[in-house]
């Protein structure tokens, strides 16, 4: 089970609405039952962005996302003059919020965690300021970006989380998640450093991978990646739209 699932579409309902598509009838009995579905299951546990082997977790990122879900269903209410359940929607929302505050952030580090109650980082993290949940330049979310910097480093480029056992490469769409976040917290120096070293990790033909192998400079995982493309798109312009 992957909770994020529900907050991705209204994510991409609700950019697509901010061009003019908003949804109709039908769609909107649909996005009806994928908020309601994330407002009854957030507080589960599940195997996260990852797919994680074993038991499922209660991911931060997975916690965020169904917060989303629940965000962008108002404003799509609010918007498109839609009826919903307004107060249940909000109460939720502010539930999740306490919930990941009190529980995915570690006090003493000062930064956001992979799962509740851990001290482990999670490069899914850097994803959080996309859905407005955190601020690009709030000092917890800067102080998660060095963390997750420097605890997910190889070799100027990111691991997804620290795992014990089969080793993985570097993953490629993380490292330039890291890019946009640096970029947006007018660390555009930082920024371009890191997107440079991530964009070394494609082909002679500037094709990405899933993964990347520092110690062999190897290509790893499928390929080419839409992810590991997009994320190369978005970090461009984060630097891109720095003023």
């Amino acid at each position: 089970m992957q909770l994020d699932a529900y907050g991705t579409l209204l994510e991409l309902t609700w950019r697509w609405h901010q061009r003019g598509n908003s949804p109709d009838d039908d769609y909107w009995r649909f996005l009806m039952e994928l908020v309601e579905n994330a407002a009854k299951l957030w507080s589960k546990p599940d195997h996260g962005i990852w797919e994680t082997r074993g038991k499922p977790r209660h991911f931060v990122h997975s916690k965020v996302i169904c917060w989303a879900a629940l965000d962008r269903g108002l404003r799509l209410a609010e918007e498109c003059m839609r009826k919903a359940p307004v107060e249940k929607w909000e109460n939720t929302r502010d539930e999740i919020r306490a919930a990941v505050e009190c529980e995915g952030y570690h006090k003493e580090r000062g930064v956001f965690v992979q799962t509740f109650g851990s001290k482990q980082l999670d490069a899914a993290l850097l994803l959080l300021p996309k859905v407005d949940f955190v601020d690009y330049k709030d000092e917890r979310m800067v102080r998660t970006t060095d963390a997750i910097r420097e605890d997910l480093d190889d070799d100027g480029l990111v691991r997804r989380y620290r795992r014990k056992g089969r080793k993985e490469g570097a993953f490629v769409a993380c490292s330039f998640w890291l890019v946009e976040c640096l970029a947006r917290q007018d660390r555009l120096d930082e920024a371009r450093r890191v997107f440079d070293r991530a964009v070394a990790a494609g082909n002679d033909l500037g094709l990405f991978a899933e993964e990347y192998d520092t110690r062999y400079n190897e290509l790893l995982g499928n390929f080419p990646q839409g992810l590991s493309h997009l994320s190369h798109i978005t970090a461009a312009l984060a630097i891109a739209e720095h003023p």
